[in-house]
């Protein structure tokens, strides 16, 4: 995955993210709306044939980019135990 800072403003970033799935995008973006602090948070592709995408977090106060790391680290706990829930289906 690349990541590059498009943009920043007082309580908003814009990210350009290159090489990887949109559903990991979109799992940032669902623990990012869950956050109270979030005014914003979408997605998009570029184009339907690169793997190029743009994420958008606007927030009300806090540092968007420490919002996107609680929701990174949020999302990665969720995928952690999911991977064990299935896990643990699989052997029975």
């Amino acid at each position: 995955m690349f990541v590059e800072i498009a943009d920043v403003r007082d309580n908003e970033v814009e990210l350009k993210i290159r090489e990887e799935d949109i559903s990991v995008l979109y799992i940032l973006q669902h623990e990012l709306l869950e956050q109270k602090s979030i005014d914003f948070a979408g997605v998009i592709q570029k184009h339907p044939l690169t793997k190029e995408y743009q994420l958008r977090v606007a927030t009300k106060r806090k540092d968007p980019m420490e919002v996107i790391q609680d929701a990174s680290t949020s999302a990665q706990e969720y995928s952690k135990e999911l991977f064990s829930m299935v896990k643990s289906a699989i052997k029975k």
